[in-house]
């Protein structure tokens, strides 16, 4: 190696070193550290990341859609050491268990949601040593919220509005309660008159398939 290119090298080696120093200095060190501990899982000492359990898969029965009935989650996962509850979150910061006392390295069950849930959720194992894996997530969205439906006059005219929590999907028009003529629509509210009706009945549906009461628009 040549003169010059030694100098190279020794001028770049002082200079990782600086660099080094200087952000132990100004703390970057620390922070890299906390963003590790911000996951809220610590190793004990003398053993490894294979003792953290590990959930394989989870099954979605409803695929993520918008529903009106329950949702199912079909939870494979295993460790070293016993499973012992499974846990949900809708927000990464609270946890509440749905399945507790299970004690078997390797699982597969079923989570059954039924109450009306809309957004991410996030699932984690628990084993007996204390250690959480990693949070899983999925969609569960599950409205059984009627949409809202009204008529009624506005000075000579009568008006129609209808609206829902989450969206709109159609308007139902019948002129005998039995057979419904669809209009496609993809809002959360809407108004109409009843120069824009030609039927007799009236009612909403929204995106996850409810159902609103039957008015009479005549």
């Amino acid at each position: 190696m040549s003169k010059k290119h030694v100098i190279i090298f020794s001028v770049v080696i002082l200079f990782v070193i600086s660099v080094s120093y200087f952000m132990f200095e100004i703390g970057v060190t620390n922070k890299l550290e906390g963003r590790i501990y911000d996951t809220k899982i610590k190793i004990k000492e003398g053993r490894y990341t294979s003792d953290l359990p590990v959930i394989n898969m989870v099954i979605n029965s409803s695929g993520e859609k918008i529903v009106n009935d329950s949702v199912a989650l079909t939870v494979k996962a295993k460790s070293n050491y016993n499973i012992i509850r499974i846990e949900y979150s809708t927000d990464l910061k609270n946890w509440k268990t749905i399945k507790k006392d299970i004690n078997s390295k390797d699982i597969m069950t079923k989570l059954v949601f039924n109450d009306s849930i809309y957004g991410d959720v996030y699932i984690r194992v628990i084993n007996e040593e204390g250690y959480r894996s990693y949070a899983y997530k999925t969609s569960v969205k599950i409205d059984k919220v009627l949409p809202k439906i009204r008529v009624y006059k506005e000075d000579n005219d009568v008006v129609l509005k209808a609206s829902d929590n989450v969206m709109l999907s159609s308007i139902q028009y019948s002129n005998d309660k039995l057979n419904w003529e669809d209009e496609k629509v993809n809002a959360e509210a809407i108004a109409l008159r009843k120069n824009d009706i030609n039927y007799k009945y009236v009612r909403v549906v929204d995106s996850a398939g409810n159902i609103s009461s039957i008015k009479n628009i005549e």
